[in-house]
Formats: C-alpha cells, structure tokens, sequence
C-alpha cells in the first residue's frame, strides 16, 4: 500500500483526512475532499484506488459515499502513526485558531428586529471567537425577528436587549446605518468594526475597520470567510446558524452565485438542512395578520406602463408587508410606519427589476429628506429617521424617480 500512497500528494493528504475522522463512523467523500483541499474529482479518484487496494471499505453507497478504514489498515502501524498521530498534532498546530485581537472582550450589534442573517451571523462569530480569544456579547437593541427567535430553539443564546458598559471592541453587523441600531450609542472611545453585505452608511465612515461588500447575497458569506481565514473551525452550531443566514437572505437560495455555492457545499456535510428549513419556517402571528390587512387596505396604486407601483401605511410589519405585496401581486411597493418621534420606510421590488431599478440609490437620498439614513440592495431597501412632516415630498421624490428609470409616466390606479 505504501508505494501507492508515496508519489500522489492527494492520495496522502486524503488519508491524513481520513485518519482524522472516526475510523469505525468514516466520512462521504466530499467531506474527504473539503477536509483535504482537494477537488471532489480528485478525491473521488483516490478513494477508489484505495477501494480498489483493500485499503479501505465503502459502508454506504449512492450520491453521499460514505467510506472508511479497512480493518487491515492496522497491518500499517507505522502508516497510522504516520498520517494520523504526527500528522494530526501538526493539524491541530496549524489550525490552531489565530489570537486575532488584543481585547478579551467585545461586543456584537445586530439592527433592530434582526432578521436571521444579522442574528445567525451574530452567533456564528461569537462561537468562532470562543475559540480564540476573545468573549463577545450580542446586542440587539431593538429585539429580533420571529424567525430569528424560532433559530434560537435549536441553539439557545443569550441576547442582550440592553448593555451597561461597552467593551472597547465593538463589531456591528449586517448594517452601517445609526438609524437601524434603534438608539444605541455606541463610546468613541470603542474600536468598532461593521461586516456588512449592504451599501456603505454612516457608520462606515466612523469605523475602524470594514468588511463591506455590496455583491455578497448574506452577511453570513463575509463571516464565514473571516473564520476560515482565522483558522476557527467550524462546529455544526455554527454551520447551522450560517446555512439559516444563507438561505433566508438567498430567498431560499432563489438568488445564489457561485460564492454562495461554495460555501454552501462546505456547510451541507455539517448541517440538516431540513433542520434549517424547519427552524425559518414561522406561523404569521396576529399582529403581522393585521399588519397585512392594513397595508391592504390603505393602498395607493399606481402604475407605469405594466408595472404595478403600491405605497401604503402601517404602524408595524414595514418590511414583511412590502414583501408580501411583492409576492402577491405589485412590482414595486413602498411601505411607511410613522409615529410621533420616528419614520421607517421599506421599499421592495421584484428580482427582474434588479437591472433597473436601484431602491438603494434612492432610499439613501430619502434618508437625509427625513433627517436620517437609508440604503440597502437595488430591489430591497429602506430609510430611517426622525422627521415625519416630509413624507408627501418623499413621495413625489419616488415616483419621479421611477417614472425616470422605467420611462414612462405614472397613472394613479382607480379605487374599487
């Protein structure tokens, strides 16, 4: 067996996987080859040598082969000592996660009502960085969405609503606005960091440190890129919280790219995907029920050409009512929820207008018309802000806006 192993660099760094798994439980071949860094093909080739040599036995077939150690490999003592004890102490040496920050402490913000992608990417860094040095609390100053609190039944973790003394490392995600942050101060004295997938806001001019990258579909993608790159290896809980991101801000991987897939083939051998699919999966609750029906009801419509525009109001709900408008019927809607100190508005569009339409572009402007800020992606967005007497010239502002991209003249639609 030796002289088949020595001579093939793939052969030899698929054993050490394989050694580095349960020899009795063994492992499918894709988790060989992500363990490894070596293609699937390649992977796939050596393990049937190594079938084919006795060396080793498939105890599953079909897509997901799942192979492991021959009980001959035993005859091979110093192969095993080799490719496994040796070999796993310098694994352990080489992955050893990096002492990454000289705080011992900090601090992780999501935006208020947190959905599964600022939540699920929360714990994934904090468990992360439970491996290096440093302790973080997660903050999330304005509650958390019912999916997000649904994710937290499978893993429980501890949310803080408010914080006494803020560490000097703060690291705030899945948004780079103040507004969304729903009143919390944040000491100029704290380091701060923002990982974040939407348009630069005004808290990344302030920042120490950004991780911004408007092309990633998910926050979680960025993290997920910073722990591997840490060298913090990634346990199912972490796996589980970063697929639950992935696929709620993918819309259940409607609008995914080859970043997206990669990383999804990583996270698959570590997590139950109908796990993930049962956790996302909430029961609308009276209170948004009601929401809808009063979004429905305080409707403006209007159109352009065939496109269908709505604006409404509502006291709660903003952005599940524009998606729900989306996915029932209108093309673009913008949804209002304004009370006496505060305005928040929730535009959405459908995905084919994404070369189109830019709600970011103009949320972003909206934002300082209602002494705030805005931003987001091109078909989802939304504005924040304290001055709630500006809405009717922030609505003519939309509708000139989109008369100008989709080229043609709004028309109001009759009430029925």
């Amino acid at each position: 067996m030796i002289e088949n192993i020595i001579g093939s660099k793939s052969k030899i760094a698929v054993i050490k996987a394989l050694f580095m798994q349960d020899k009795e439980k063994g492992s499918t071949i894709r988790k060989l080859a992500i363990t490894s860094n070596t293609p699937y093909s390649v992977a796939y080739r050596d393990i049937t040598h190594f079938i084919e040599e006795n060396f080793v036995k498939v105890k599953k077939d079909g897509a997901n082969k799942i192979v492991s150690f021959n009980k001959d490999h035993r005859l091979y003592p110093k192969i095993s000592t080799l490719l496994s004890k040796d070999d796993d102490d310098k694994e352990e040496q080489e992955t050893k996660p990096k002492k990454m920050f000289k705080h011992k402490n900090g601090l992780i913000i999501v935006h208020h009502n947190a959905d599964p992608d600022a939540i699920g990417s929360a714990i994934a860094l904090a468990r992360g960085f439970d491996q290096s040095n440093l302790k973080c609390e997660i903050f999330a100053p304005g509650g958390l969405s019912s999916q997000s609190k649904r994710l937290l039944e499978k893993y429980p973790y501890p949310i803080a609503k408010k914080i006494k003394e803020y560490p000097k490392l703060v690291f705030i995600l899945d948004t780079s606005s103040p507004e969304q942050l729903n009143g919390a101060k944040i000491p100029k004295d704290c380091k701060t960091i923002i990982i974040d997938h939407h348009r630069p806001g005004k808290l990344a001019d302030m920042a120490d440190m950004k991780i911004i990258d408007p092309s990633a579909h998910s926050t979680a993608i960025l993290v997920y890129d910073m722990l591997i790159s840490a060298g913090i290896q990634i346990t199912a809980e972490i796996a589980f919280f970063l697929m639950a991101a992935i696929v709620a801000d993918t819309g259940y991987f409607r609008l995914i790219d080859r970043r997206d897939i990669n990383t999804i083939q990583k996270l698959i051998e570590l997590v139950d995907l109908d796990d993930v699919f049962a956790s996302l999966s909430t029961r609308i609750d009276y209170d948004e029920k009601v929401a809808r029906l009063t979004g429905m009801q305080k409707i403006e419509a209007y159109k352009i050409k065939d496109k269908i525009i709505v604006f409404s109001k509502v006291n709660s709900f903003e952005s599940r009512v524009a998606k729900h408008m989306i996915t029932s019927f209108a093309d673009i809607a913008i949804i209002e929820n304004i009370n006496k100190n505060s305005v928040r508005i929730s535009a959405r569009a459908r995905k084919y207008l994404e070369d189109t339409v830019d709600l970011s572009l103009i949320l972003k402007g909206i934002g300082k018309d209602i002494n705030g800020n805005g931003g987001g992606h091109r078909t989802a967005a939304s504005a924040n802000g304290s001055d709630t007497g500006n809405m009717e010239i922030v609505k003519d502002k939309i509708k000139k806006y989109l008369e100008s991209v989709l080229n043609g003249r709004i028309k109001q639609l009759p009430q029925y």
